[in-house]
């Protein structure tokens, strides 16, 4: 047995698969030629009558493990060549398929077309080795050396009744390879094990081979039989492979959910089917839920999805369970404890201002605010994630305060005197339900900022005859405060000022004057409810002459002659 390798032809693709062919010489050959199968004995039968009395045979069969490695003899199914000198002529029914150039009877160029039933060998089987067979039945030139011969993918359907060189032809696919067929009669062996893996697994549809030789004008073939001479020598493929016998059920889990999720939400789950070789993977899942611990439901049946959204009711507790289904038909058991759980919140939380005050004394003031998330289930909400807060001056538009804040409280700084101050206040879960904001404020504020005033009321007429008169004094305070004390100086002609009054809430009182005649000057201080005070002040006509021993002064006009502060 001689051993040939092929080498690609110049210029052809470097991912050509290179054939190997092993020529064995089955049949004692003496003389340098043999005639080519006798094509006047006809009629033969079709290939599908030939096909229908062949079946795979199972040359070997060994176990290891898990893993069992068998070897098969694949008749051809279709075979036939195509004629250049022929070229509306279907050679279907001829006892011979050839391939390269005849000039004796004129067939011209001829290929030929081969194609395997493999649907006996498991998709998930591992080709270990494939080599196609074919018997030289004849051959020419007498002593002529190995003509070169090109494997080519078929990728396209076709009918050996039909097919012709002009018509019904499949379309072309990429070289599998090239290799040298010797002029001998007996059986050769071309290595196809790549070509099947591709068949095998689905990779590359399966629609044959074609072989192609050298097709200049001159006497040169190779001879095969065909399938139709019914006599034991047509083509076939020798396929040794290995198939795991899957006995252990996939694992499978779903992708852990947080504690609380919105009212439509992803559930997400995986699974594998090994580390065994050669398992053979998940067909599909089924994925169970249940409420609140109630009995399991089937949502997700057969899918071979890997997520899919639900769908809650608010405050409802749901868990969830998979199990995976290999091809083998492995069940995996539904695990006993839920996989993943998750509570439904759908109602938003609720969050309001603390009140004001009506007024604020100080350009400087905290605000603060309160929320809940009770949810309306059994399970209540999910939790405040966030407040947002926006506050208004005199009713205008709503300007942020502070958003996307966990804190409760803030402080308003260089508060506008005067200015109404309206806050509102929304609260986020941690689902993202936002709460609407309110339209009005939920608690406002007038920012009072003045202090005090006070003066001594005007003396009428300005002059006393008795040591006994009375003083009256008025006061004032910013919104929203009210006076609550006041004090009370006076002096005598224009000499220091001395207390008169503390702290007294009376607006009037009698004033003893036991100093004699002379000028009286009064001031007031007025303190308020919120702590300020003012200056003390007089005021116009804040004065008053006493006279009481003659001669007595006479009022010929009013001027301000007394200081009145």
């Amino acid at each position: 047995m001689s051993t040939l390798k092929s080498t690609p032809r110049p210029g052809r693709h470097a991912r050509r698969l290179f054939i190997t062919l092993v020529i064995a010489l089955l049949l004692a050959v003496t003389a340098a030629t043999a005639p080519a199968q006798e094509e006047t004995d006809g009629p033969y039968p079709t290939d599908a009558e030939v096909y229908a009395t062949l079946k795979p045979i199972v040359l070997s069969e060994t176990r290891r493990g898990d893993v069992t490695t068998i070897t098969l003899d694949i008749p051809v199914q279709h075979d036939t060549f195509t004629s250049s000198g022929f070229p509306n002529s279907n050679w279907n029914n001829d006892p011979n398929i050839r391939v390269g150039f005849n000039q004796t009877l004129g067939l011209g160029a001829m290929r030929t077309f081969l194609r395997f039933d493999l649907n006996q060998i498991p998709s998930n089987a591992t080709i270990q080795s494939a080599n196609l067979r074919a018997f030289i039945n004849g051959f020419s030139p007498n002593g002529d050396a190995p003509t070169s011969m090109l494997a080519r993918f078929l990728s396209s359907q076709w009918d050996a009744s039909i097919l012709t060189w002009n018509n019904f032809n499949p379309s072309w696919g990429s070289e599998i390879g090239v290799g040298d067929v010797p002029a001998s009669i007996g059986w050769i062996e071309a290595s196809l094990t790549g070509s099947v893996a591709q068949w095998v697994s689905g990779q590359r549809p399966n629609h044959g081979i074609m072989i192609q030789g050298n097709e200049q004008p001159q006497q040169r073939e190779r001879i095969f039989t065909a399938l139709n001479a019914n006599n034991g020598l047509h083509a076939r493929l020798i396929v040794t492979y290995d198939v795991v016998t899957d006995t252990t059920p996939p694992t499978s889990n779903i992708e852990q959910l947080p504690q609380w999720s919105a009212g439509t939400f992803t559930v997400r789950w995986n699974g594998t089917d090994g580390p065994t070789p050669g398992a053979s993977g998940i067909r599909h899942f089924d994925v169970q839920s249940r409420v609140n611990g109630g009995a399991w439901e089937n949502w997700q049946t057969a899918t071979t999805a890997t997520s899919a959204t639900f769908t809650g009711t608010n405050g409802m507790f749901y868990e969830f369970r998979v199990r995976a289904v290999d091809v083998a038909n492995n069940v995996e058991a539904f695990h006993p404890t839920p996989d993943a759980a998750t509570t439904v919140d759908t109602v938003p939380p609720n969050a309001t201002m603390n009140p004001l005050p009506q007024f604020t004394f100080t350009d400087t003031f905290n605000v603060s605010w309160i929320g809940t998330d009770t949810g309306s289930g059994p399970n209540d909400g999910s939790g405040i994630a966030h407040y947002d807060v926006e506050f208004q001056l005199d009713g205008g538009p709503w300007q942020p305060f502070t958003f996307t804040t966990q804190a409760t409280s803030g402080t308003v700084l260089s508060a506008l005197p005067g200015q109404v101050y309206g806050f509102r206040a929304r609260a986020v879960d941690r689902v993202g339900n936002i709460q609407a904001f309110p339209n009005g404020p939920q608690a406002e504020t007038t920012v009072s900022l003045g202090d005090p005033s006070a003066n001594i009321a005007a003396f009428n007429p300005p002059i006393a005859t008795a040591n006994n008169f009375l003083v009256s004094w008025v006061g004032s305070a910013a919104p929203g405060a009210s006076i609550v004390a006041y004090t009370v100086q006076f002096r005598f002609n224009n000499g220091p000022w001395q207390t008169w009054l503390t702290n007294v809430a009376v607006t009037s009182a009698q004033f003893s004057a036991i100093l004699g005649d002379g000028t009286y000057a009064f001031q007031v201080q007025a303190r308020d409810s919120t702590g300020r005070v003012s200056p003390f002040f007089g005021g116009p006509g804040s004065g008053i002459a006493l006279d009481m021993v003659a001669p007595f002064i006479t009022i010929r006009d009013y001027m301000p002659a007394i200081p009145s502060y």
